[in-house]
């Protein structure tokens, strides 16, 4: 057998991973040595032992063998924290197409410290007006026993929780976190938007009080890795987070939960591009820990493997105590037109927010776009104003600028055309700031609230709009996606989903679920108190079968006809499907390269009838940020197929060529 040599490092934080010491693996440690493992080494002049961690194996030595220093010993064989991490990373790495080091630096905590401890949030800033008391229903109670009975046995499964908007699915996880933490284990709660991280916080801290900690993208690295270590010492029992919060150094993990599982959040969308159901699994998988999946429209992939038997399934079909869905109905705006109303208020519509005014009832307002107009253009020639760095058009704002929305350029709003210079230029399209301006002039007497990126960029803005909406202080919230997302507001009894198909003509195969999703997340808004919810769906697609489906709340129905199209097309999850994506600061450069890596994938499949190469050609945005993009789509039913090719794309090097891989991607490029 020839030589093993390890790669290891000695200072387990994100800081410190790229510094790597390689030593030999002596004979009688190389049946048991393994990735993640603690080992004793001589480091230093000194020769001293200190602790390090295994993370790669090799035959093939860095440097001069005569001079390399061997490994002293395997001080415990069982992996620590910090070795599971490490474990976790190398499948990262595996799977996802990255180096150790991009996967190491996602799931390593930032180790830096503090100056002062971090702002406790007082119960007042969570609105802990009354407690939620906690009557289960037959339906969530009978899921808690089913969990119960699988710990006992030592069955750790992956759960889809499949549960209608208001049906109870939080009652679930709390009731499945408490049995873990009797046992003296550990949960961790994903949530896909910082919006949602105090409410859920609140009502985390109304059953395990102060031993839950939060984690999220606006606290400082110094905040963050406090309350990482608070987690490593067992300090708090719960972790709330959004996809970051996965990588929590738990003492003795026990549970993984992750909460509106479809949400295109749980993607990462920097190297490695890790999708967090599919790594929450594989952790938990290490750790001797189970997985719960909730949704009330989960993913097309998730729902597959739960009727394959892969994932446990649990249904909660009705809301409890009696509470009825909310009615829905559907106006068809192309009549609108015909009957010469040209706002973007619908009659019906106008109606139903003067009745929910006048009964002092609040309305939620859900446009799926942000912004004023959507891009700004020339009457008289039809040039449309672009960003000069990116191939996508500037959006106009109302305080006189326009902004690309991909690179953050910012330019002020032109007053004629550049290419005719003609004065007939001005905006197009519908953004929230327009929805908020129509609203506000025909209901003067209504107080509203707007709620997307542009009014939560400040730290603690969302929370503030949310608790402002939540006291009844606002009659209106108008609001992209991020208002639709798991939010309880019991005094909403309306919710009108403005030009509702907009995200059916994104160019992705995903873009009918997509819309599946938003319309029934947002309809799930309405009625969630003591009073009966309505809906109304302004559409210009009323015919289109993802609104079909979603207006009758029917997710078997659209599940059956997605998973139609995708048999036929080819596409995931009945085939695994991989883009590649070049770029190069010259469209040349990155045209022939893309040309030259798809001819070595196709000579690495010869024949091969179960693996189509489509491609190259221009990304959807051809240009980002100064970078030409060009892509490849590879797509086979074997995902090891898939990881071989994956690896021949690795090794491709041409100067001035970045190559960039996402396996089963939720965005087309």
């Amino acid at each position: 057998m020839s030589q093993i040599y390890a790669d290891i490092i000695i200072d387990i934080s994100h800081e410190a991973i790229d510094r790597t010491f390689q030593y030999m693996v002596p004979a009688e440690l190389e049946n048991s040595i393994e990735i993640g493992m603690q080992v004793q080494v001589p480091f230093g002049q000194s020769n001293r032992n200190r602790k390090g961690y295994v993370i790669n194996l090799t035959d093939i030595p860095n440097f001069d063998v005569d001079k390399m220093k061997s490994i002293s010993g395997i001080p415990d064989k069982s992996l620590q924290i910090e070795g599971k991490l490490i474990k976790l990373a190398a499948w990262i790495r595996k799977n996802y197409g990255a180096t150790m080091f991009d996967a190491l630096k996602t799931v390593m905590p930032v180790k830096e410290k503090i100056r002062k401890t971090a702002k406790k949030i007082s119960e007042k800033e969570f609105n802990l007006t009354k407690p939620p008391v906690m009557n289960l229903n037959e339906s969530q109670q009978m899921l808690i026993d089913e969990f119960v009975a699988h710990q006992e046995d030592g069955d750790f499964k992956t759960y889809l929780l499949h549960g209608v908007t208001g049906s109870g699915k939080t009652e679930v996880y709390i009731g499945c976190i408490k049995e873990v933490v009797k046992k003296g284990k550990q949960a961790i709660v994903l949530i896909p938007e910082i919006g949602l991280t105090y409410q859920n916080l609140a009502r985390f801290r109304q059953h395990f009080g102060d031993r839950v900690a939060l984690i999220n993208s606006k606290q400082s690295k110094g905040e963050k890795y406090e309350e990482f270590m608070r987690a490593k010492n067992h300090e708090v029992d719960v972790i709330i987070g959004p996809r970051s919060a996965l990588f929590t150094p738990c003492q003795n993990l026990g549970l993984i939960i992750i909460d509106e599982e479809h949400d295109g959040a749980y993607k990462s969308d920097q190297t490695p591009k890790y999708h967090a159901r599919e790594v929450a699994i594989e952790r938990a998988r290490l750790e001797d820990a189970s997985v719960i999946l909730g949704s009330a429209t989960p993913t097309i992939e998730s729902y597959s493997l739960a009727k394959l038997g892969k994932y446990h399934l649990w249904e909660l079909p009705f809301r409890p105590y009696g509470m009825e869905l909310s009615s829905v109905s559907v106006v068809d705006m192309r009549e609108e037109l015909r009957l010469g109303n040209r706002s973007i208020v619908s009659k019906e519509l106008y109606e139903m927010i003067n009745d929910r005014l006048t009964k002092k009832e609040q309305i939620m307002l859900f446009i799926n776009r942000r912004g004023f107009n959507t891009f700004v253009s020339c009457r008289e020639c039809g040039e449309v104003i672009k960003c000069p760095k990116c191939d996508v058009s500037l959006s106009l704002h109302n305080n006189g600028f326009m902004m690309c929305h991909y690179c953050g350029h910012v330019e002020r709003t032109v007053k004629e055309c550049p290419s005719c210079k003609s004065k007939l230029i001005g905006g197009f399209g519908t953004g929230t700031q327009k929805v908020e301006e129509e609203i506000n002039r025909l209901f003067p007497q209504a107080k509203t609230l707007r709620m997307d990126k542009d009014t939560t960029s400040k730290k603690g803005s969302q929370s503030e709009i949310l608790s402002e909406f939540l006291d009844n202080k606002a009659d209106i919230l108008i609001g992209t996606q991020m208002i639709v997302k798991g939010h309880d507001f019991e005094n909403v009894t309306l919710v009108g989903i403005m030009l509702a198909d907009l995200s059916l003509f994104d160019n992705d195969y995903r873009s009918g679920e997509r819309t599946f999703d938003l319309l029934t997340q947002a309809a799930g808004r309405a009625g969630r108190g003591d009073k009966k919810g309505h809906v109304l769906i302004q559409t210009y697609q009323p015919e289109h079968y993802a609104i079909v489906a979603a207006s009758n709340q029917d997710y078997e129905g659209f599940f059956d006809t997605e998973m139609t199209y995708r048999r036929l097309l080819k596409y995931p999850p009945v085939y695994n499907m991989m883009v590649v994506l070049l770029t190069s600061l010259t469209y040349e450069d990155v045209s022939i390269a893309s040309e030259e890596l798809t001819k070595t994938i196709k000579n690495s499949i010869l024949d091969d009838k179960n693996v189509r190469v489509i491609g190259p050609s221009d990304a959807t945005i051809t240009r980002i940020k100064d970078l030409y993009r060009r892509v490849i789509y590879v797509k086979t039913k074997d995902i090891n197929q898939l990881e071989n090719i994956r690896n021949l794309v690795d090794t491709y090097e041409k100067d001035g060529i970045k190559v960039a891989v996402d396996v089963n991607p939720v965005n087309m490029y």
